[in-house]
């Protein structure tokens, strides 16, 4: 039913509609492992924050508690029940507080003397209350129990206690501050809503202190849970596990309040998790579906107009064939008018450097006739040969465009070495002065190469000249480095120094002074003179071409 010449389009068709499916399955799974991703770094980032907060409120109570055992050891059991002094420090605790319900007093028999809740204190017996029966054994530390009713009050509350003892060590009794649930559940609400999201405080021996959602009747909450401090975590530190609670499963996290024995804990149910990625899907699936169709339909179009197609293709491939000759041909122009430039650039600076060479043989028959330019034409001639070692580079290199920097230094150094202490020099001996160099692998352009290679043929000669006078011995020390954009080339000798380094390139008139600074402006660059303690160290700095 479909033409020959739209079978490569039905077949394109049915390619299309696969490689959609498995766009869209690869989207689904990439989605679903995202929405896990997220969920996951959600618990564990809810549940640094209800840690943090979890600590700094039993932080501060207990030192509110601390603070309280002074108080009684201040006061006595005595006459403190009748102390209005007492009491009013402990409505200041229980005032600055918000999340205090009250705070409590009890002497070692378990009868509590002072509260917040009523003035004068009726005799009430707490010794059968956990948090009393908790202290009576030295070193117990913080105690968090679960929630009770308060029997004057008969409001929820959870207690947090201290046990207090004598100078001598002895039991004193107990300080007991009770929280008020209610505050953190409206601390819990306003970090995220209740379903499908929960929250625990948790003790560490697996007692349910606090929990959100709370129920709706205000019943106590209460329970042992060691399965949720038990159930190992992942690498990325949740886990999954269905709530001895309520029987939902879902994803948590969980982190221990530091110093304290209480574990705060964030989940999220899978079944949230697993709606969130089917919602996400479904719009994947939304763009999938009319593009399938979209992409059926344009098939449909296509095949019928196939022929037409398929006869255009041909021409277009015939026009192509004639436009690939023609680049190819343009190619082959191109690579020879490289090649001819290349070839004629080397030739080039191999003509310079011959050039170089035959003025400075020109110079050094003219030093040779008159001794009195020799001093002169001396300078000249090392100018002239710096410039010559840097196109013998250039010819040598295998790209002629970039210079490097690091090579052309290298051998005028030596060369320069060489002028100055070849003479005279016994032949496998050590040299007066040592020449160190530090180069680092550096690239530039001819046009930045040329007034570095001068400006450092103007300091070493320098240096040799007058920082080692009467045979002194030495090392002198030459850096290339880069420094972001810039080139820097040191040169440090520990020679006499100079008279006055400050006065460089102000009140010296010397010829190699007027080189150096004309040379440094051509490369829009720096350059410094300073006392090296001992020696002279100069600094170039320039912008890499």
């Amino acid at each position: 039913m479909i033409p020959s010449a739209g079978r490569p389009v039905a077949a394109l068709l049915v390619m299309s509609l696969a490689l959609t499916l498995l766009v869209f399955a690869w989207a689904a799974w990439d989605n679903h492992r995202r929405v896990w991703d997220d969920a996951r770094e959600q618990v564990v980032d809810v549940t640094h924050v209800l840690e943090e907060h979890a600590g700094k409120i039993f932080s501060i109570h207990a030192t509110s508690l601390r603070y309280v055992e002074r108080l009684v050891e201040d006061a006595g059991w005595k006459d403190i029940a009748g102390d209005s002094r007492f009491y009013d420090r402990l409505r200041e605790i229980w005032q600055a507080s918000p999340e205090l319900e009250s705070v409590w007093v009890v002497d070692p028999a378990g009868i509590i003397r002072v509260n917040t809740v009523q003035w004068p204190t009726p005799a009430l017996d707490v010794s059968d209350r956990e948090y009393f029966r908790a202290q009576l054994k030295p070193g117990a530390g913080i105690f968090i129990g679960q929630q009770l009713r308060g029997r004057i009050s008969g409001a929820a509350f959870l207690p947090i206690s201290q046990r207090m003892e004598t100078r001598d060590g002895r039991f004193n009794g107990v300080a007991q501050l009770s929280l008020k649930p209610d505050y953190f559940i409206g601390f819990y609400r306003s970090l995220f809503s209740a379903d499908p999201k929960t929250m625990m405080l948790v003790r560490e021996d697996g007692a349910l202190l606090l929990r959100e959602p709370a129920p709706a009747d205000g019943d106590l909450q209460q329970g042992f849970y060691p399965e949720l401090l038990k159930t190992p975590e992942d690498a990325t530190g949740t886990f999954i596990l269905t709530s001895p609670i309520d029987g939902m499963q879902r994803l948590y996290a969980r982190r221990k309040v530091p110093n304290l024995p209480l574990f705060v804990l964030y989940g999220i149910t899978t079944e949230s998790i697993a709606k969130d990625w089917e919602d996400r899907a479904l719009v994947y699936a939304a763009v999938a579906v009319p593009a399938s169709l979209a992409l059926m339909l344009v098939a449909w179009i296509a095949i019928r107009r196939s022929r037409d197609l398929a006869r255009a293709d041909r021409i277009l491939r015939h026009a192509n064939t004639l436009l690939e000759a023609r680049v190819a041909d343009r190619t082959r122009h191109l690579d020879r008018a490289l090649a001819d430039r290349e070839i004629l650039l080397r030739d080039t600076h191999h003509r310079v450097k011959n050039n170089l060479q035959v003025v400075s043989s020109l110079l050094q028959l003219q030093a040779s006739m008159n001794p009195a330019l020799r001093p002169a034409l001396g300078d000249a001639l090392r100018r002239i040969h710096a410039m010559g070692i840097l196109h013998e580079q250039l010819h040598r290199a295998s790209d002629v465009d970039v210079v490097q920097l690091d090579r052309v230094i290298t051998a005028l150094a030596r060369e320069i070495d060489n002028i100055h202490q070849g003479e005279g020099h016994v032949a496998g001996g050590p040299r007066r002065v040592t020449v160190v160099l530090d180069l680092a692998p550096l690239e530039s352009d001819l046009t930045a190469s040329v007034p570095v290679t001068l400006v450092l043929n103007e300091v070493l000669s320098n240096a040799f000249k007058h920082a080692y006078p009467d045979g002194r011995a030495g090392t002198l020390a030459v850096t290339l480095r880069r420094e972001e954009a810039e080139g820097v080339l040191i040169v440090a000798d520990d020679g006499v120094g100079m008279p006055d380094t400050s006065a460089v390139g102000a009140g010296r008139k010397s010829l190699g002074l007027l080189l150096i600074d004309a040379f440094t402006r051509q490369l829009r660059g720096r350059f410094l003179y300073e006392a090296a303690m001992p020696g002279t160290r100069f600094t170039l700095r320039f912008p890499l071409g």
